[in-house]
């Protein structure tokens, strides 16, 4: 006995459990087939509540499914067809029929005096979740965004949306239906809504009704729907209210299920031709927007017949299992489980951290090998143990080098006093240093994930971010337009660095940014200052030889006119030598219109001569005298002469213009040569008034503002005008010399050329113009409030 148990441990594992097994079988049929037959029970119990379940909810899904599709379609057609009635009033709008705020008005009655079901309505929101529309009043121009449907509203604009709502005075939300179309032109997205339960009248039973009635299971099984009243909707064979129904006991189960709407009844029931009444099951489920429960049933006697002869077949087999294989068992589950329980034990030792734990060997079978492999297992985790500890030990120490290294870098990034960003290819920014936040005005939350194209780069920059990460410059930069978060355009020169995958594909760009606004802002003052200095010897001279000739031609004029003029008793003199009179002289001359030609010549000379005035003002320093000026009372002087400036070549007149004056009450005196400043605002005056009335176009309600405020140390004056504006193209050459857009002979171009050279060189101020074709323009003049060598 000994020696076969010797024999039976050097088995291998296999051939153990293959007697094992043969034995254990009789034992497990004896447990197994109590249990065979409790759990066949259960699953038949089961399948039978599980296949009634899903039949009732495939079902309701099916109704429900039929209704969301009414639904749907009757609130698409309301909003298409209000979107019609919206396109209808817009193209009168357009056609000139109506006002476009008409258009609106009568949209939005025929919106509002729609009702959808019993307490639906229309609605609009904007694109930004404002309410534009709604028959709540206290609702128009709220933003609610903050309500999750609204928000994909927002997002999706066209399609159909579910979701709950509660009114005022309401407990509990209620399921509400949306369908939504969007009108572009106004940017409205209408939406009708309204609650589900009220389109009950929209369902059409015969749309499901063959889909019901044909799902059967077992022999007599069928599925209906009733509603809570007890009337029949969709059945077999039963039509009417059977809301009074009881079984053979007397239960009320159509009651029952009307009152719980939810769960399973067993009743007895005698189906129609049967003389017994047998034990129903019923499994039920509620549609609560339409008041209707689904409901499944079938006889549990058809579901339970298989049992009687499983259990008979079970009984017998485990019988003779239990006779067969019990006297075997515990020697050969003995002979398994000792040795593998044993290495349990040692593995449990090894789990618990002692791996210094080692496994006897006592057999040559796969236990014993087993054993082996765990004893070599064991001493290896040792070792690797020792080895994982020092490789832990010294990653620590280079994780906390990282560590450190990168607070540094983060340390200096973040406190740089430069633009530091990082961005995709796509232009997608993954960081943004605390010195850009502040610069561009965008928090970290509220940049990073977002496209530099429309938020710190213009949408119509051409080639995006390529002009932030292409130099092109010998300076490795390249100077480019960006804007700010309230859209404040700034300019930015770009030194970029990309990093590149392992294709050698750009996988990010890191920028660093400077702001050039001022430095170019400088430049060009500096071009146009080089400019007006260029000029200034050249138009001394053209003044200087011009005003000689000038001199004579007008003084020769002068001796004509008195030539011819009459009461000189030399005129009459030769007149009579030369055997005429004066008067038939002077006769002659006026139906010749000599006098008009004359007088032509005499304005054509003294408009020269105020050229060459210009000419030399703008070419020699002013030694004008500086005194406190009240600006103020100057600008009112200036608008009293404009007032009486009347020119028919010019096209204008200044007394129809009207003045809007904003005076700083705490502006102080500013040193200044009045009458040359007064000369810098009359000018501008007359610029404004030409441009409003210039060509076909004239601005219909022409207005100047005249702003004077304290800004630092300099006293600025502002003269801005609603006239047709100038491009930048303009604006650059607005004050260089004999640069004019007037007609010939009406414009001489020095005007402005004058005036900035007043301001600039005479009074050590600045003269800027700001402008957008077709919103008007603003000319800026800063005086500094102590007085200062200009030059």
């Amino acid at each position: 006995m000994v020696n076969l148990s010797r024999r039976f441990a050097d088995l291998r594992i296999r051939y153990k459990l293959l007697i094992s097994y043969s034995l254990v079988l009789l034992l497990s049929l004896t447990i197994g087939s109590g249990i065979i037959f409790f759990f066949v029970k259960q699953a038949i119990q089961t399948n039978i509540e599980s296949e009634l379940t899903n039949i009732t909810q495939t079902i309701l899904n099916m109704v429900r499914t039929s209704a969301s599709v009414s639904i749907k379609n009757h609130l698409r057609a309301v909003a298409e067809k209000n979107r019609e009635i919206a396109l209808h009033f817009y193209n009168k709008a357009l056609a000139g029929e109506i006002s476009m705020e008409a258009a609106q008005q009568q949209t939005r009655e025929v919106m509002l005096s729609q009702t959808i079901g019993k307490t639906g309505y229309i609605y609009c929101i904007d694109s930004q979740g404002i309410i534009l529309i709604h028959p709540e009043k206290a609702l128009i121009r709220v933003d609610l965004s903050e309500h999750a449907f609204i928000a994909e509203q927002k997002v999706r604009k066209v399609g159909y949306l579910e979701y709950n709502w509660k009114n005022p005075g309401e407990t509990q939300p209620r399921p509400k239906a949306l369908y939504m179309t969007y009108f572009e032109p106004w940017d409205w997205i209408v939406s009708v809504t309204s609650y589900r339960n009220e389109f009950r009248e929209l369902v059409n039973v015969d749309d499901f009704r063959d889909s019901i009635l044909s799902i059967v299971f077992g022999q007599t099984g069928y599925s209906y729907v009733l509603n809570l009243d007890g009337n029949i909707i969709v059945h077999p064979s039963l039509v009417g209210n059977y809301y009074e129904a009881v079984d053979v006991r007397g239960k009320q189960f159509i009651q029952e299920m009307c009152s719980r709407k939810n769960g399973k009844i067993i009743y007895s029931w005698a189906a129609p031709g049967e003389p017994e009444a047998r034990e129903k099951l019923v499994i039920f489920n509620y549609i609560p927007e339409y008041q209707w429960i689904v409901a499944s049933s079938s006889f549990l006697e058809e579901f339970y017949a298989p049992l009687k002869t499983i259990g008979h077949l079970i009984l017998a087999t485990v019988v003779i299992s239990f006779i067969l294989v019990l006297p075997l068992t515990f020697r050969i589950s003995s002979s398994i489980t000792n040795p593998l329980r044993e290495l349990m034990d040692r593995f449990a030792s090894g789990a618990r951290g002692d791996i210094s734990v080692r496994m006897e060997r006592n057999s040559r079978d796969e236990v014993g090998t087993l054993a082996r492999y765990f004893n070599t297992f064991m001493e290896r985790l040792e070792a690797y143990s020792e080895s994982l500890t020092t490789e832990i030990a010294d990653r620590k120490k280079a994780e906390a080098a990282i560590r450190k290294s990168e607070a540094k870098y983060r340390e200096l990034v973040e406190n740089a006093n430069s633009i530091i960003l990082r961005m995709t290819p796509e232009g997608k920014i993954t960081f943004f240093n605390e010195f850009a936040q502040r610069f561009f005005g965008f928090t970290e939350k509220e940049i990073l994930g977002r496209s530099a194209i429309g938020t710190i780069v213009p949408e119509e920059t051409p080639g995006g971010i390529r002009m932030m990460v292409a130099p092109s410059n010998p300076r490795g930069d390249r100077e480019s337009a960006n804007m700010l978060c309230d859209g404040k355009r700034v300019w930015i020169a770009w030194t970029s660095r990309a990093t590149y995958d392992q294709s050698g594909v750009p996988k990010e760009y890191l920028c660093i940014g400077t702001d050039v606004t001022e430095s170019r802002k400088m430049e060009t003052m500096m071009v146009q200052t080089e400019k007006m200095m260029s000029v200034g010897g050249l138009a001394a001279g053209m003044a200087h030889e011009i005003n000689n000739p000038l001199g004579g031609m007008l003084q020769s004029l002068q001796n004509v006119i008195r030539r011819v003029s009459p009461g000189l008793p030399a005129n009459e003199a030769e007149a009579e030598a030369c055997g005429t009179r004066l008067e038939t002289i002077r006769c002659y001359l006026e139906k010749r219109e000599i006098p008009r030609f004359l007088d032509n010549i005499r304005v054509s000379g003294e408009r020269a001569s105020h050229i060459v005035e210009n000419m030399l003002s703008f070419s020699r320093r002013s030694e004008s005298k500086k005194v406190p000026v009240d600006l103020s009372g100057l600008l009112d002087k200036a608008v009293e002469l404009a007032a009486h400036d009347y020119d028919l070549k010019k096209k204008f007149d200044f007394r129809h213009i009207r003045i809007q004056r904003r005076y700083d009450a705490d502006m102080p005196q500013v040193p200044c040569a009045a009458t040359e400043i007064e000369q810098v605002v009359l000018n501008l005056l007359r610029n404004a008034a030409q441009a409003m009335r210039e060509g076909e176009k004239s601005v219909p309600s022409p207005c100047i503002t005249l702003h004077v405020r304290k800004e630092s140390e300099f006293a600025v004056i502002e003269i801005a005008d609603n006239g047709p504006g100038m491009d930048e193209a303009r604006i650059k050459r607005i004050f260089e010399p004999f640069y004019t857009t007037k007609e010939v002979g009406v414009g001489t171009g020095l005007g402005l050329s004058v005036s900035y050279f007043i301001v600039t060189n005479n009074h050590g101020g600045t003269m800027t113009a700001e402008s957008t074709p077709g919103e008007g323009a603003s000319f800026i003049i800063r005086l500094p409030l102590e007085e200062t060598i200009a030059g």
